[in-house]
């Protein structure tokens, strides 16, 4: 069960291959409208370093014997201070999201920049527009919401379970 403890470091290969689907995705709209090719780079980086900060503080934190896997960090009521600075920069980036999907027309610019999101219907996908892109981010951020509120309120036991 050694293997959890390294759990950060999948997370940190799937974000960064993420980033590079998107990137490879994005680049021939790039290349056909130079216009579109700054706001790709920029958000791109955005999700490749905020999208590993959560799991590079996972990795300090089990690589300095603070926390002792993947399993302390669903058990925030530990108090512990890596888990809690997980759940803090969770709350922080949902925060500024939030603010940038609604108040800075963050949707809007996920419309303008075609190949960033996906939405599938029954069996085709979906034309993004700034109304569904603001309801499917409710959506999950209510979900992240309900999840983290679960391990706040819920008394889970200290894993690995004996």
């Amino acid at each position: 069960m050694e293997f959890i403890k390294y759990a950060w470091l999948v997370f940190i290969i799937f974000t960064t291959a993420n980033y590079f689907f998107l990137k490879s995705q994005t680049q021939k709209i790039a290349e056909e409208n130079p216009d579109l090719k700054p706001g790709y780079d920029k958000l791109l980086k955005v999700i490749l370093i905020y999208g590993n900060i959560p799991w590079v503080i996972m990795a300090i934190g089990d690589l300095t014997g603070q926390t002792n896997s993947i399993f302390d960090y669903f058990n925030p009521r530990s108090f512990n201070p890596f888990v809690l600075a997980f759940h803090f920069y969770l709350i922080v980036i949902w925060v500024l999201s939030f603010r940038w999907i609604y108040f800075k027309k963050g949707a809007d610019f996920l419309v303008q920049h075609p190949g960033l999101v996906y939405i599938q219907g029954f069996g085709k996908p979906i034309t993004p527009t700034s109304k569904l892109i603001k309801v499917f981010f409710a959506l999950s951020l209510l979900g992240g919401i309900i999840g983290m509120a679960t391990m706040w309120l819920a008394n889970f036991p200290k894993f690995p379970v004996k």
